[in-house]
């Protein structure tokens, strides 16, 4: 495995295992060989005996479900993920994979429960959070998804991605005051992130203020890696500005 020749350690994984069929680690990294080596099929079926080995263990059976989703049959991993929840329901990673799944797949509805379990199984976990605000908020239900954006940011002050999660909840909403809060709370944490300075400067100029959004967008420029997308925002910036002062009595969107 070390060297890249999978092929290899899989054949020798197979015989050891073969030779311990009741050795359940052996079938695990037989199954993780083969999945190196491309070939799913082989470590579901790999992973399949380590779930026999293991009846209480889900994550065999959730690792059966990837290789499912290695092959693009959506329908089977699900089943799978449905038996991960069935074997352990009170773990949170599987109720996690079952929503976190669904919510890919375009089934933002369905992936509320799971995902809302896995919470209160666990909610130190901080994707789910995300996941979660991101279910209610395609499932129509944004003041939901505000909610749990800022409860997640109470319990992750550090987070940068909650909070233009909660910025993002904000803005469609229309509190464009409190999403410029939100940034604000952005960039005390990262000071040099410019997508957030032109995401305030956007704000400001949606509150009239807008000295203060070109300021925003000249701070963006100058903190970027990548100067150049940002001079051009700039710039188009003062040619709005420019095209409102020729038209004063237009409101300044």
């Amino acid at each position: 495995m070390a060297r890249g020749d999978f092929e290899a350690a899989a054949r020798s994984y197979r015989e050891a295992a073969n030779d311990a069929p009741d050795d359940a680690v052996l079938w695990t990294r037989l199954a993780k060989a083969e999945l190196m080596a491309e070939r799913p099929a082989r470590a579901r079926e790999a992973y399949e005996r380590v779930a026999a080995l293991r009846p209480n263990d889900p994550h065999p059976v959730l690792e059966v479900g990837f290789t499912h989703e290695l092959e693009r049959d959506y329908d089977l991993a699900l089943q799978a993920y449905h038996r991960a929840v069935e074997r352990a329901p009170e773990a949170a990673e599987p109720h996690r994979v079952l929503g976190a799944r669904l919510l890919r797949w375009g089934q933002a509805e369905v992936a509320i429960a799971p995902l809302s379990h896995a919470l209160e199984l666990d909610p130190a976990h901080r994707e789910t959070w995300k996941a979660l605000a991101m279910a209610q908020h395609h499932a129509g239900d944004d003041e939901a998804a505000r909610a749990t954006f800022v409860r997640a940011t109470e319990r992750f002050p550090e987070s940068v991605e909650l909070r233009l999660g909660l910025a993002a909840t904000q803005i469609n909403a229309e509190r464009f005051a409190e999403a410029l809060a939100t940034y604000d709370e952005v960039l005390a944490l990262r000071p040099r992130f410019a997508p957030a300075h032109v995401g305030r400067a956007i704000l400001l100029h949606e509150l009239g203020r807008m000295d203060e959004a070109e300021a925003a967008f000249e701070r963006a420029l100058e903190v970027a890696e990548d100067p150049r997308p940002y001079a051009a925002r700039l710039q188009r910036y003062r040619r709005l500005r420019a095209d409102l002062a020729a038209r004063p009595n237009e409101p300044p969107r």
